[in-house]
């Protein structure tokens, strides 16, 4: 059934002049049979399934007219609506970059289903990725990917392909800087005076920027494993100390291991960290296979270890991982979880908003080397090979970087309090980020003492959850730092 459509023409300025065009989300039922692929699994019976159509690119983070072009992008969306009296839209900010938006739920039971009573949940596949158009696309021709050369040139076929395939003058504008006013498009066409938002892991640098750039229109922000934005600046260090944080949680996962009994591994942090750099040695130098002839390379078992350590929940998987390819089994489960993680993350859309977002850097060969081992060594367990396979540069082959970092005010301007979130061991982003960034945006933090990457609204934490639901549904009540166990 085709559902009213929703409209707007006229946009509200935050730090920027804004020029705006009509732009109707045309909601129909997500049950309807075009909407098929977007899901896994049949969705609610009432939710809504739309296209919002937002400026390929814009002036300033608000409007495309002073370019004189209609190139547009269409932002795939989600609403369920609220089931009494609707106050708003809760826009949900994934992960990434990469991550689908739309095929996610939030936990359905109290407090989370409070929010639902009287808030529409909106959720949205960002710009370049799943079932928004055009979608970021690098694949390689089989002739390309049969050619054996060195890393960089590897490298340079692979962005070459993103570029044939997608197109340049679309691939510059698939970074930050458009995704975050992207996110304003939606309010708009939500009907919101103001953005209320719950956002993840490289969605809190959407989520940030986009209250720096749009203060005026700022009502409540929940920001959950955190990206410090002054440490974003340089990736370098950002990538370095996200490695430390990985070696830090996968020596707790090391001595969880050998407490429970689950895998081979010491819990003596140094030995554990040798054993497990032997393993992806002699994968590397010796492949499993299974069943049907699925290899299994130090590879598959580099980003086995990367995704699974980021949840305790899932260290009985990596546990199993690490059990059965330490005796040379390749068992259906451990294909599963690889079959799993590439339907998690798209890579290509990863990889072109990264680079993307980069600054453009004067380094010296020998010091992208250098980088490259300081990264390697702070994560140990991982760093089995003598000597680095790695492109020099992967960004080097885009000649052209947004930075999106260069558009931030001087000083952050007078916002309500957002409210950050943290885990106490988590490790692709650290504690200390959103200490720093609660700090800088005179906002509360909650911590929960626990590992994990992410849990807000998920239902695994009760009084993390209480606390962001209670702050969503009354922003304007003064919060202090609180921890939860």
């Amino acid at each position: 059934m085709l559902l009213k459509p929703v409209t707007f023409a006229l946009c509200v300025s935050g730090l920027f002049s804004s020029h705006c065009q009509a732009s109707p989300v045309e909601w129909e039922s997500c049950l309807n049979s075009k909407f098929q692929s977007w899901f896994n699994s049949v969705p609610h019976r009432n939710l809504r399934c739309g296209f919002l159509d937002v400026p390929l690119q814009y002036k300033n983070g608000t409007s495309n007219k002073e370019y004189g072009s209609d190139k547009t992008v269409k932002i795939a969306l989600t609403l369920l609506p609220a089931i009494g009296s609707r106050k708003g839209g809760l826009v949900v900010i994934s992960g990434g970059p990469g991550v689908s938006g739309i095929n996610r739920d939030l936990y359905s039971d109290w407090p989370v289903s409070a929010l639902g009573e009287s808030w529409d949940i909106v959720r949205y596949d960002p710009r370049g990725v799943g079932q928004s158009i055009p979608k970021i696309n690098c694949e390689m021709s089989e002739n390309a990917v049969a050619v054996s050369s060195s890393p960089e040139e590897e490298t340079r076929r692979y962005f070459k392909a993103c570029i044939d395939n997608t197109g340049a003058d679309v691939l510059k504008h698939m970074g930050t800087d458009e995704a975050v006013s992207d996110v304003d498009r939606i309010r708009q066409a939500l009907h919101d005076s103001k953005l209320t938002a719950v956002a993840y892991s490289y969605g809190t640098q959407v989520a940030a920027l986009y209250a720096e750039r749009f203060p005026s229109t700022t009502r409540a922000i929940v920001l959950d494993g955190v990206v410090d934005l002054e440490e974003a600046k340089d990736d370098f260090i950002m990538l370095r100390n996200q490695a430390r944080g990985y070696q830090n949680t996968f020596e707790r996962f090391a001595a969880w291991c050998a407490e429970t009994g689950s895998c081979p591994l010491s819990s003596d942090k140094t030995r554990a960290t040798q054993q497990y750099r032997n393993l992806l040695s002699r994968l590397d130098s010796q492949p499993l296979y299974g069943d049907q002839g699925q290899q299994i390379t130090s590879y598959d078992l580099v980003s086995l270890t990367t995704y699974l350590l980021l949840w305790r929940s899932s260290w009985p998987s990596l546990a199993t991982a690490v059990r059965q390819l330490s005796s040379g089994i390749v068992s259906n489960e451990i294909l599963g979880l690889l079959d799993d993680l590439t339907s998690v993350v798209n890579l290509d859309a990863l990889s072109v908003i990264t680079c993307v977002d980069q600054s453009v850097k004067a380094l010296s060969q020998s010091d992208i080397r250098r980088q490259q081992q300081l990264i390697r060594e702070a994560f140990k367990a991982i760093d089995y090979k003598s000597v680095e396979p790695d492109s020099l540069d992967l960004c080097g082959s885009l000649a052209w970087k947004n930075n999106v970092h260069i558009k931030r005010p001087v000083n952050v301007p007078a916002l309500p309090q957002l409210l950050f979130v943290a885990q106490r061991f988590d490790p692709s982003t650290p504690w200390h980020n959103a200490r720093s960034m609660a700090t800088l945006f005179k906002s509360p933090l909650l911590t929960r003492e626990g590992d994990g990457h992410t849990l807000v609204l998920s239902g695994s934490n009760l009084c993390v959850d209480k606390t962001v639901v209670d702050y969503i549904l009354n922003p304007d009540r003064k919060l202090s730092d609180k921890v939860c166990l």
